[in-house]
């Protein structure tokens, strides 16, 4: 992996990493092609139905990168240093595609949540396996016209937001691209079990429980983002919220049900599949497509 900077920060519970992740070449045309999977390291036959309609997808209609929105090895990720399920759930159903595949964090790669150990061997092994990138718990990335920003929302949640707020908004500040994308594994709003982050399985009287941290971290993206992709839910979800599209897509494996949480989804899916987005200056479009390669819905996330 090509290195990038490196910056470590403490809060009093958990040390974060921070990094810029490196470049990745797109498409002649100024259009980044990216898939959207999360939860997806069951190693069962939807994680495999999937990934084979993920790779088809990118030799179709072209990919410059798979994000993975965290969750990545069920059920309490990499269980010692050289775990070669990590290989088997993370890197060889994607990595197939030929592009790179980004990661973040979800609270089963730290175990039930906190296990800091668990989430050090996921780092340490993305930094020596071709083609998987995770520089930090927290990284950004330029993609053409595209900010690309992976957060660690587990982190924020079981340790607090600071100072993984601060250093967004320093990204984010600091950005000059045209198009912001912001990922995480936990929602920010979402109709399903978990929720909306701040009143997580319908509580919101306990400021771990409830995703306080959560919502703290991403309150800085209101009108300053474009999208915030994320998974947890493991359902496909369109939604909006203060000037952001939200795009959840956690059926990468398993799917759990649809609850009515008060949002008025644009798109909403309890079945297995993933999101194909197609981002460029000017005009974002999101595609939701079933496991086995059809198109349930195109819809537009900004420009004409």
């Amino acid at each position: 992996m090509p290195a990038g900077w490196l910056l470590w920060l403490g809060c009093s519970a958990s040390p974060l990493t921070f990094a810029e992740a490196p470049t990745t070449a797109t498409a002649s045309d100024g259009v980044v092609r990216l898939i959207v999977v999360g939860d997806t390291g069951k190693g069962n036959a939807g994680q495999a139905q999937v990934a084979h309609a993920i790779v088809e997808t990118c030799a179709v209609r072209g990919c410059d990168l798979i994000l993975m929105l965290g969750d990545n090895l069920y059920p309490r990720g990499m269980e010692y240093p050289d775990d070669p399920l990590a290989d088997d759930r993370i890197a060889a159903p994607y990595t197939a595609a030929g592009v790179p595949v980004y990661l973040v964090l979800g609270n089963h790669d730290y175990a039930h949540g906190r296990d800091q150990e668990r989430a050090g061997w996921q780092l340490a092994w993305a930094a020596r396996t071709a083609g998987v990138e995770l520089p930090g718990h927290a990284w950004h990335a330029r993609v053409g016209p595209v900010q690309l920003v992976g957060l660690d929302t587990n982190a924020a949640l079981q340790f607090g937001a600071e100072p993984q707020r601060s250093w967004l908004q320093g990204v984010l500040d600091s950005s000059d691209a045209p198009v912001r994308v912001v990922a995480g594994h936990h929602p920010w709003r979402s109709n399903g079990p978990h929720g909306n982050a701040g009143s997580y399985e319908g509580w919101s009287i306990l400021p771990y429980a409830s995703g306080r941290g959560v919502a703290r971290l991403l309150q800085p993206l209101c009108n300053q983002v474009q999208l915030y992709l994320s998974g947890h839910d493991h359902t496909r979800q369109l939604l909006d919220h203060c000037g952001v599209q939200l795009v959840v897509s956690g059926a990468g494996a398993s799917v759990t049900r649809l609850v009515d949480r008060g949002n008025e989804p644009r798109f909403a899916s309890a079945t297995l599949g993933f999101a194909w987005l197609a981002l460029s200056a000017d005009r974002g479009e999101v595609t939701f497509v079933s496991a086995d390669g059809v198109d349930e819905g195109t819809f537009v996330l900004f420009g004409g």
